[in-house]
């Protein structure tokens, strides 16, 4: 067989399911989603879980890993080679790059966007319209290896930049910003800019300019038009409430 289907899987219309994949029993897939070749949907995960409920619309790319016990809102997108583990509560419009996973046991907001090469650690809560770029690390272990757990929180609309580590229990401040390379620990005011190794605040994220566009940074006031329309009227409004908390603040 091209493929494993359990019976008693729910499956909505219009999904397309590829070549070698399998789909497990404990499973709810929405209308209108897509799965690539080799993906495993509905793993079996430790202990008791509830389904997998893969939200309609989603783009599955070939070599994903779903487990069960996870709800996962509309219009999912992955990469390839893509693991998402038990217990973890997603948003509408997650997309996921190559090789990235999430540790389950978390929550991930709406719009949520990660690249290539993520690593959300267990237990991890995220907020709407964040960006993890490539090679960010989300640790949730202040002692490795301990059977210890202080995951990270991060709040919306926050930007993880290149290969920034988030040590265990750092809670990010909406809107902050966390430098390419940069260590972020304890307490992240809203709106502030993190640079280096020591996790330093630079300033407000105000101050960062591209400079021969002078495009400036909360990336709101310029780049709102890349999401649904629908999207646009939620992110004014919680810019507007980030940029009055983060002006009231001495950074």
């Amino acid at each position: 067989m091209d493929n494993l289907i359990d019976p008693s899987a729910k499956i909505g219309s219009n999904v397309t399911i590829g070549h070698g994949t399998r789909v497990y029993g404990n499973v709810e897939i929405g209308d209108n989603c897509s799965i690539g070749d080799f993906c495993v949907i509905g793993h079996p995960g430790p202990g008791e879980n509830g389904p997998l409920v893969l939200g309609a619309d989603a783009t599955v790319r070939s070599h994903a890993v779903l487990y069960e016990g996870s709800t996962i809102g509309p219009k999912l997108e992955t990469g390839h080679h893509v693991v998402i583990r038990e217990g973890s509560m997603i948003g509408e419009n997650l997309r996921v790059g190559n090789f990235s996973d999430i540790e389950g046991s978390g929550r991930i907001g709406d719009f949520v966007r990660m690249h290539a090469y993520a690593h959300v650690g267990k237990g991890s809560d995220i907020g709407d319209f964040v960006w993890l770029f490539s090679l960010t690390t989300l640790m949730n272990d202040p002692l490795p290896p301990s059977h210890l757990a202080d995951p990270v929180t991060i709040g919306d609309m926050v930007t993880i930049c290149v290969n920034a580590q988030l040590m265990p229990g750092v809670r990010i401040g909406r809107g902050a910003f966390i430098a390419a390379g940069a260590v972020a620990s304890g307490e992240i005011p809203t709106g502030a800019l993190i640079t280096g190794p020591d996790g330093e605040v630079a300033g407000p994220v105000r101050l960062l300019m591209h400079m021969e566009t002078r495009t400036r940074h909360p990336w709101h006031k310029h780049f709102a038009d890349a999401y649904p329309e629908h999207a646009r009227e939620r992110i004014a409004q919680l810019g507007a409430e980030i940029d009055a908390e983060a002006a009231e603040l001495d950074l």
